[in-house]
């Protein structure tokens, strides 16, 4: 018997994707026989989509303030089953069309648009008329004031800061949510607002802060760019360690080679790398711990370094175990007085962990 199914929306969401078949994969007795590509014509609106009729509400639940969605980027396949290539399309501010080929764009019309072989469509719930006064209002009354305070500096002694990044919320959805300041909550679950990250935040006034708090909640309210305490101290140890880390390093291998590539990118002043972790000279051995691997170069997976580097990178990370050779060559035999020993460690780039 032929059955139907439905579908039904009990919550529309702000995008909305529709991915329309293209290819079909053919089997019999259930092994792949190959596919083909289905290129008929689908048609699709550029605006006034109306999703009403597809939205299920349940007992106490309201109706959706808006069901009416336009257009707002489309994927084209071109091409076969086999391969092809994909084109975006995607509708600016203004309302024009842009045709993005790889690193070429261009502006199409709304006919070329609507002659296109669509393979994935997303569209944009539309804001209702209310929504769209309320963000005008708000963003007129962030000019103004910023206006305010160009002219008269003592205007900012009584603003507000507020997250960026929810105000793009703000301006682009339709529940944004309560104003939080997510990006700005460190470790320790409190605001901490970095030195220099202050562009981040948005200056607004006491009455367009408290017309959207009263609308969205959330909080809390920050009259000044807030750091944390403990975020502030470790930040200090940090920098004291890498400082004399840098020193030490400068002092005794500044005519070397061998730095291990992570410890470089730690004390780098401008990189401030992550902090290295412990050795891992076992990477470098076989399972009975003595043997090394096959296939590993000098430079790239070890580094050689005298007695007195290797004691400093030991107390100071810990880690293990120590590879002992008579010269700067892993696969050499070890030195029958240990004393003038060459000491190799392995040196993984791009990993956190000095090893």
């Amino acid at each position: 018997r032929e059955g139907t199914k439905k579908l039904s929306f009990l919550r529309l969401p702000e995008v909305m994707t529709l991915h329309i078949k293209r290819f079909r994969f053919d089997s019999y007795f259930g092994h792949m026989q190959g596919g083909s590509k289905i290129s008929d014509h689908v048609d699709f609106p550029l605006n006034d989509l109306d999703m009403g009729q597809f939205c299920k509400t349940t007992e106490g639940q309201p109706a959706p303030k808006s069901t009416i969605y336009d257009l707002l980027a489309v994927v084209e396949h071109r091409g076969a089953y086999h391969g092809g290539h994909y084109i975006g399309y995607v509708r600016g501010d203004s309302g024009s069309w842009y045709e993005f080929d790889d690193t070429r764009v261009s502006q199409v019309s709304d006919a070329d648009v609507q002659q296109l072989e669509g393979y994935m469509l997303f569209y944009r719930l539309r804001a209702p008329e209310e929504k769209v006064l309320e963000r005008k209002a708000i963003f007129e009354a962030i000019d103004k004031f910023e206006q305010d305070i160009e002219a008269d500096p003592s205007a900012a002694e009584d603003a507000v800061y507020i997250s960026r990044l929810w105000l793009l919320r703000f301006e682009h959805t339709l529940e944004p949510g309560p104003i939080d300041h997510e990006a700005f909550v460190c470790c320790h679950d409190r605001v901490h607002v970095p030195e220099g990250e202050e562009s981040r935040l948005q200056l607004v006034s006491q009455p367009v802060w408290a017309e959207l708090q009263r609308r969205y909640g959330g909080g809390p309210t920050l009259t000044s760019p807030i750091q944390c305490a403990e975020c502030l101290r470790e930040l200090a140890e940090l920098n004291r360690r890498r400082d004399h880390e840098h020193r030490v390093v400068h002092e005794m291998v500044h005519h070397r080679q061998a730095l291990a590539q992570q410890l470089a990118a730690f004390v780098n002043e401008e990189g401030k790398g992550p902090i290295p972790g412990p050795i891992t000279n076992e990477r470098l051995l076989k399972e009975d711990g003595v043997t090394p691997k096959e296939g590993l170069e000098r430079g790239q997976s070890y580094r050689g370094v005298n007695k007195e580097v290797w004691s400093i990178f030991h107390s100071t990370y810990g880690g293990g175990p120590i590879i002992e050779r008579q010269k700067l060559d892993i696969y050499s035999a070890p030195p029958p007085n240990r004393s003038q020993a060459a000491l190799s460690f392995s040196a993984q780039p791009r990993v956190s962990r000095m090893t």
